[in-house]
């Protein structure tokens, strides 16, 4: 076995290992009030009436609570034991970095320093804390990415898992068509990846069809973007420099410069969309014309373009929550690995750590009015993050535009 192979397993072990030891009992009253309730209605009406309840959340997350019905057994320790299902949700913390470290493999040929990324208390704080499931469609969603560009049908089908997890999942699909449209080079890979597509689906949605839970499904997925119809849901983003008071209060349909809220944070993110997808498509077409390996700076613009996407799709959007930044830090992480540059990854951690302790009560011994948690200051931080972020796009998309393919995909 590889030394440092056999090195990252033993090393992601422990840590792993280590942060179940010291899994905190505290966690969102909120939110895990939620899969407590879910838990105990799977446990009594089973399965296939999931949806015949209030529970609104797509069937990935389903079977991991029903998974975890079946470890509890009784209603007792489900109720008891309900914070050991963040042992799920640092697993896929950790997924990414097992995939890509612990195994011999052709997708990512430079060295990762894992660590870097794993001791991040941004980067874990969501699931060993707050307790959410955001690392699920995050990790599925950037492995379905790296993945695709190899190996398009098991990238497809991750990808659908992360979309089967959180509706949010769908702000990557531009760049999953990116990635497809590279590594599908015959009509009968993309045929094989579209029926293995419709037949995870399916089979995702079988237990559901005998009790009408696929419509119920349909229904709150049509339904979703209105769930919270407000300018901000404590995502400290551009509506705090831009609205006077708090858009927590302010409905998205209110009107902004003769448009709404909601359709002026839309045109924002789409301009900035086109302007960071452009520049990725072009040299993605580039390579595939000339049937060359991705080399390093063409990673580089993938997962810094991919990072800014979510970025902006946080930093624009109305309805958005202090959690969907989320996805932020592993791709400007990863590109930091590959440019070797790792102010951006710092930079957007920050604002999102100090975002999700102020919205997470006395769980840091810090008084949360002091001025450094204040809104304004974190938007402004991520405004400063997204200045330097299109700074750094704007450079390297510059240098790939003129940059020579080499047989070996090296630069």
């Amino acid at each position: 076995m590889d030394e440092s192979i056999k090195k990252s397993r033993i090393e992601l072990l422990l840590l792993f290992a280590l942060y179940l030891f010291i899994l905190p009992r505290v966690y969102m009253d909120y939110d895990m009030g939620f899969w407590r309730e879910w838990a105990l209605t799977i446990h009594h009406n089973g399965l296939a009436n999931t949806y015949n309840s209030t529970i609104n959340y797509y069937p990935v997350f389903i079977y991991a609570l029903y998974i975890f019905d079946l470890l509890q057994r009784t209603d007792a320790h489900i109720i008891h034991n309900i914070n050991n299902i963040k042992i799920l949700f640092v697993s896929f913390d950790f997924l990414p970095l097992v995939v890509l470290c612990c195994f011999r493999q052709k997708i990512l040929k430079f060295k990762i320093p894992y660590l870097f990324l794993l001791l991040n208390i941004a980067y874990i704080f969501d699931s060993m804390v707050w307790g959410q499931i955001d690392s699920i469609y995050t990790s599925l969603s950037f492995l379905a990415i790296v993945i695709a560009l190899l190996y398009p049908v098991p990238g497809m089908l991750l990808y659908l898992l992360a979309l089967n997890t959180k509706p949010q999942a769908i702000e990557f699909l531009p760049v999953m068509a990116v990635a497809l449209y590279y590594s599908i080079l015959k009509f009968r890979t993309f045929l094989v990846g579209i029926v293995a597509v419709i037949a995870l689906q399916m089979l995702l949605l079988l237990p559901f069809f005998s009790t009408g839970g696929v419509e119920k499904l349909f229904t709150i997925t049509t339904h979703i973007v209105g769930l919270y119809p407000k300018l901000s849901v404590c995502a400290f983003n551009i509506w705090y420099l831009l609205v006077r008071g708090n858009p927590w209060f302010i409905n998205d349909t209110e009107t902004f410069f003769l448009v709404s809220y909601k359709v002026f944070g839309l045109v924002m993110f789409s301009f900035s969309a086109l302007a960071l997808l452009v520049p990725l498509f072009n040299r993605i077409r580039f390579l595939r014309k000339n049937k060359a390996p991705l080399d390093n700076f063409s990673y580089e613009l993938l997962f810094l373009a991919t990072g800014m996407l979510c970025l902006c799709f946080f930093y624009f959007n109305s309805q958005m929550h202090e959690r969907y930044a989320q996805p932020i830090i592993i791709f400007f992480f990863f590109y930091g690995v590959v440019s070797r540059n790792y102010k951006l990854y710092i930079l957007a951690s920050i604002p999102y750590f100090l975002s999700l302790d102020k919205c997470f009560p006395d769980y840091l011994p810090i008084v949360h009015y002091k001025f450094i948690y204040a809104s304004v200051v974190i938007a402004l931080w991520y405004t400063i993050t997204l200045v330097y972020g299109g700074y750094l796009f704007y450079r390297l998309q510059k240098k790939v535009s003129v940059l020579p393919v080499l047989s070996d995909g090296g630069i």
